[in-house]
């Protein structure tokens, strides 16, 4: 581990402490009783993102997030472009503002990068910037729309579940995504091929900002994950969908993944791990060695991948199977799809002890099903894409902060290793 690195994580501890970063907060003069640490990002350039869950002196929930640099004049300069963009009022009282010397606060929905936020996440704003949405001869009403964000990422992405009000009464249900990458019409294009083939997936009804937003139909459904533990959730039938996303012919601009860049992507992840936990460098380096040792050879026809196949992406609706968040399609080996399902479940079993008891169990049928359908997936292919899954989650467990992240983390990768047959002998190597 470099000097650069233990110094920053030592300097980074105090904002990742509740009670500290809620004192922190404070002196300062955001206006909150606690202050929840949620995610944090390392990025290029010797900067962190930190997001909070805030608690308001009034009881009301709120966010924002802390942009940490090594170096007091890099923080100058994110503060000196933050007051430029005009920030707008929040609910903790202030907009963007020093922390201390080294960070920089940016009250929700200020963004340094998502920069139209507030016209996507604030109801009076609504009547504005999805006008376009109103039915005909109707108004938006923004007294009477709601936002609920269900994801956000700083400087990356939000998710957020929009009820449009009108003036006559009407209501009309929208899923929202805000990205500094613009997908968005491209992720419509793949979802109208999608539809056009028998897939079951939200219709994209627009694309504003320059490709940036995103505005889907929302589904009524139940996650995978729920309808799997009711008992409602048939193997067969997922199994089925999956076929028919596969065999969708693909629509143009799609990229690729392969066996190469699934260890790339992971291996980095495991670097910044270690760097994080000095305790789990041992252990992570483990891991990448036996990934690096049993990669697959990349063979066999590719499909159009779903990219994200897990149970909060699968909604279960009385019309049949329906997918969502088509963020990470691409074209590559079915086992990826396959690995990351079966991986997920994996992954909450270890996390939530007993949750789900059948979630592993309606992953390998549902693969079981696949296969019975479409050409020869070699079982260790499977189980490959099933421990990257499952080293994914244990990354994930860190940047989100979770309780007791490092002995979940540490289970994950044990998970992971089992899958691939070298529990024992990784474990010697670590103990070694």
């Amino acid at each position: 581990m470099t000097a650069y690195s233990v110094a920053t994580t030592a300097a980074l501890e105090p904002f990742l402490d509740e009670a500290t970063a809620t004192a922190m907060f404070r002196r300062a003069g955001v206006d909150i009783d606690c202050a929840r640490p949620e995610y944090l990002r390392h990025k290029p350039g010797e900067t962190t993102l930190i997001s909070y869950l805030f608690v308001t002196g009034d009881g009301d929930a709120a966010r924002g997030y802390v942009h940490w640099s090594v170096r007091p004049e890099r923080a100058d300069e994110i503060l000196a472009k933050a007051r430029t963009l005009r920030p707008g009022p929040t609910l903790v009282g202030v907009t963007a503002s020093r922390i201390d010397a080294r960070s920089v606060f940016y009250g929700f929905p200020n963004d340094a990068r998502l920069r139209r936020l507030r016209w996507y996440t604030t109801p009076r704003k609504l009547k504005r910037s999805l006008t376009a949405l109103a039915p005909p001869g109707e108004q938006l009403s923004g007294s009477g729309s709601t936002v609920e964000v269900l994801r956000y990422k700083p400087e990356r992405r939000l998710v957020a579940k929009v009820v449009l009000a009108t003036t006559a009464g009407t209501e009309r249900r929208l899923l929202v995504r805000y990205s500094t990458s613009p997908r968005a019409a491209g992720m419509a294009a793949i979802a109208r091929r999608l539809r056009g083939h028998g897939v079951r997936t939200p219709a994209p009804l627009a694309q504003l900002e320059g490709g940036h937003v995103g505005v889907d139909e929302l589904i009524a459904g139940t996650e995978l994950r729920s309808a799997t533990r009711a008992g409602g959730a048939e193997p067969a039938e997922l199994a089925a969908a999956v076929v028919e996303f596969h065999a969708t012919t693909v629509p143009s601009g799609v990229g690729t993944r392969t066996c190469g860049e699934e260890l790339g992507r992971v291996e980095s992840g495991l670097v910044g791990l270690s760097r994080r936990e000095p305790c789990l460098a041992g252990f992570a380096t483990t891991v990448a060695g036996v990934l690096r040792a049993t990669v697959p050879i990349d063979r066999g026809r590719s499909v159009l991948l779903h990219g994200d196949l897990h149970d909060h992406n699968v909604l279960v609706t009385p019309d049949g199977v329906s997918f969502i968040d088509l963020e990470r399609v691409a074209i590559g080996p079915a086992a990826i799809d396959l690995g990351c399902l079966r991986g997920h479940a994996i992954s909450l079993d270890v996390r939530e002890r007993g949750s789900s008891p059948d979630a592993r169990d309606h992953a390998d049928s549902m693969i079981a099903a696949y296969r019975s359908r479409t050409a020869p997936i070699a079982d260790h292919d499977v189980a490959w894409h099933t421990a990257v899954a499952i080293v994914d989650q244990a990354i994930l467990a860190g940047r989100h902060l979770a309780p007791g992240w490092p002995d979940t983390t540490r289970a994950l990768l044990d998970a992971a290793l089992g899958e691939l047959g070298g529990l024992d002998r990784a474990r010697r190597h670590v103990s070694a």
